[in-house]
């Protein structure tokens, strides 16, 4: 009520002081003496004077009252906004912030104005080198809460929104998320055929044990639902984490109990596969089943963890099980094979190893091109290139001027809807000369063999059309195998036998490792159908250029962290010499593992080739691009040798439990 009195009188005097510098003004003009005419100036300049006061002390009253308008509602609008838990940046084309508002103040500081973005940025441990034209939004955390930046470049602003309760809702509703696993006894068909009753009945209870320590200590429950050593398995996701911070640990303590009185070589483990993500329980269940195949798939004693939303992950494969090939399974794929190369409708057989081919895989690919030939079948094997040993052993076998593979080109051309195609020590299409390997042929058609670990579950073909048995020392095994369920008396060429002996002699380093009696077996076998043992060791004998080679390469050993060894050089030399220094370092006592790398001639790439005794090299090449076998393993890089070898020793350091976590 008094300021609006103030401004009525303000106005009142301005109308008077215009009022009188109107009069003044008439006066002056009409009348002639000089007394009125002087009076009519003072008072014109009189009102003049007064009217401008009045106007100016208006025209500031009208300011302030907008001035605290304006500053009401920016203030407003700002504890509104910072209500909301969003704060708001504005920055000068030169990335100097000029306005933060409340929010920003509190949560993350005063001292904002005048400085750049990229310091923000660096307070929050962000790289404002991240957002792209396409990239405006990144979420972080600070402190104890959680944020979502959006950067706006055509307007200069940036706003952070505070989402801290979304995402302990999201983490809440993922913690108590339901997960369903599935259990199975390694070798469990073994054990039942070698162990007593009461030896095999304690295997039941020691595995209960464990599960039953487990519904103890977490949110868990387990039924055994069949007689083949197979559990299922409910949790939670919470339940999971916990364990997986163990390194499911609980699992290796299996392998220290004595459960046979007269061998000390039954080891006790389990593979597991557990499942996470989707809230369909059909789905989950097969992703289960999946995930338990694939931990088996990568050599048993171990956990595999599928999701539909992150990378599948590993724990385990502390041991080297003991071997044991499915006999059920080989006697299968043998009667699938059998009855699809006596179907008419096949036409022809492509047979592929993996690039880079070694004895085992072209030893395995003669086998069953000589097994599709036995049933009339044109049989061709793609094969681009071969390690330097393997081209010596062709060529003294065969000849130089041999024809036994054709390009990937033809194979292509040859693939039908009706052709037969096999992949032999390899599971991976990619991995072989002809990346189009499938194309035009018939899924059913499809059979793989091999005995590698899989790094990854095979999205490709039927089930029953893989035979993947990581206990076999080679692929020219199971091929061996293969033949003999077919026919023991088949017709095998002598220089096919010959192959296939190699190729077990190579992947076993002449029985030193890999070995069962079913190896023996079939290398037996190999030796009535023409094959020569002597012959065999000869092929992989070194000359005296590779033995110098090799020592060479091994001039900078150095020892990465106790009993792992590491030998690299920037020099060109074949994949196989690679592989054979890798082993000469473990001919030493007391070395772990071996890793060695040079520029590979036949992949164009740096190689590394790792060995290891009692020890997974398996999970280490893998964090750097490869895979491999639990002993036996490699990967390839085309990045620089520096950043290469720096990755190894990362990978080395860095997997804390190669005899247990990946």
């Amino acid at each position: 009520m008094k300021n609006k009195l103030k401004l009525f009188l303000w106005i009142s005097v301005l109308i008077f002081a215009l009022s009188l510098v109107i009069v003044s003004i008439i006066v002056l003009n009409w009348k002639n003496e000089l007394f009125l005419k002087l009076l009519a100036i003072i008072g014109a300049i009189g009102g003049i004077i007064v009217a401008i006061i009045s106007s100016l002390l208006l025209i500031q009253k009208y300011s302030e009252r907008n001035l605290i308008v304006k500053n009401s509602f920016n203030n407003f609008l700002d504890n509104l906004v910072s209500a909301n838990l969003l704060g708001m940046v504005v920055y000068d084309l030169n990335n100097i912030i000029i306005w933060t508002n409340k929010f920003i103040r509190k949560r993350f500081g005063n001292e904002w104005i005048g400085k750049t973005l990229d310091e923000l940025f660096k307070s929050l441990n962000l790289d404002l080198s991240n957002f792209s034209t396409n990239e405006n939004q990144i979420d972080f955390k600070h402190k104890n809460d959680y944020y979502t930046l959006n950067i706006n470049k055509s307007e200069n602003t940036l706003s952070i929104k505070d989402i801290t309760l979304e995402k302990n809702a999201l983490f809440a509703f993922i913690e108590q998320s339901n997960v369903i696993g599935e259990l199975e006894i390694d070798n469990f068909n073994l054990y039942q055929a070698i162990l007593t009753e009461e030896e095999f009945f304690n295997i039941n209870v020691e595995i209960a044990k464990v599960l039953d320590s487990l519904v103890a200590k977490y949110n868990f429950v387990y039924r055994q639902y069949n007689s083949s050593g197979k559990y299922l398995i409910l949790t939670d996701k919470n339940s999971l984490n916990e364990m997986e911070k163990e390194n499911f640990g609980f699992f290796k303590a299996l392998h220290d109990i004595q459960i046979s009185k007269t061998s000390n070589n039954i080891l006790i483990s389990v593979s597991v596969g557990f499942a996470e993500g989707t809230n369909n329980f059909k789905e989950k269940i097969e992703q289960a089943k999946s995930a338990l195949m694939q931990a088996q798939n990568r050599g048993g004693d171990q956990v595999a963890i599928f999701s539909n939303l992150t990378k599948p992950r590993y724990f385990g494969s502390t041991k080297e099980i003991l071997p044991s090939i499915n006999l059920t399974k080989v006697k299968a794929i043998s009667k699938l094979i059998e009855q699809k190369l006596k179907n008419h409708e096949i036409q022809n057989v492509i047979i592929y190893g993996h690039k880079n081919a070694d004895l085992d895989a072209v030893g395995a690919a003669l086998g069953i091109q000589n097994l599709a030939k036995y049933f009339n079948k044109e049989a061709f094997i793609c094969s681009e290139t071969q390690d330097l040993t393997t081209k010596n052993a062709i060529n003294e076998i065969y000849g130089l001027e041999n024809e036994l593979f054709i390009k990937p080109k033809l194979a292509s051309k040859l693939t039908t809807n009706n052709s037969l195609i096999f992949l032999v020590d390899t599971a991976i299409p990619e991995r072989t000369d002809n990346e189009f390997a499938f194309n035009n042929s018939n899924e059913d058609n499809i059979f793989v063999i091999d005995h590698h670990r899989l790094s990854k579950p095979l999205n490709y073909g039927l089930k029953e059309n893989k035979l993947i048995e990581q206990s076999a020392s080679s692929a020219s095994e199971l091929v061996g195998q293969i033949l003999m369920m077919i026919n023991p008396n088949i017709k095998l060429e002598e220089n096919v036998a010959q192959m296939l002996l190699n190729g077990i002699y190579l992947d076993t380093q002449q029985f030193q490792k890999h070995t069962s009696g079913k190896t023996f077996q079939i290398a037996a076998w190999l030796e009535t159908k023409g094959a020569n043992s002597t012959k065999s060791a000869q092929y992989l004998k070194m000359n005296a250029l590779v033995y110098k080679e090799i020592y060479e390469l091994l001039d900078n050993l150095e020892e990465v962290k106790p009993g792992f060894y590491l030998a690299y050089k920037d020099v060109a030399l074949s994949s196989d010499v690679i592989s054979l220094a890798a082993e000469e370092v473990l001919r030493i006592r007391d070395r772990k593992a071996s890793f060695v790398v040079a520029y590979s001639e036949e992949e164009k790439a740096y190689k590394l080739s790792a060995r290891g005794i009692d020890t997974n090299v398996q999970i280490i090449c893998e964090q750097v691009g490869g895979g491999g076998h639990f002993g036996t393993a490699a990967a390839s890089s085309d990045e620089d040798l520096e950043t290469f070898v720096d990755n190894i020793k990362q990978a080395i350091v860095g997997v804390k439990y190669e005899n247990y976590s990946n």
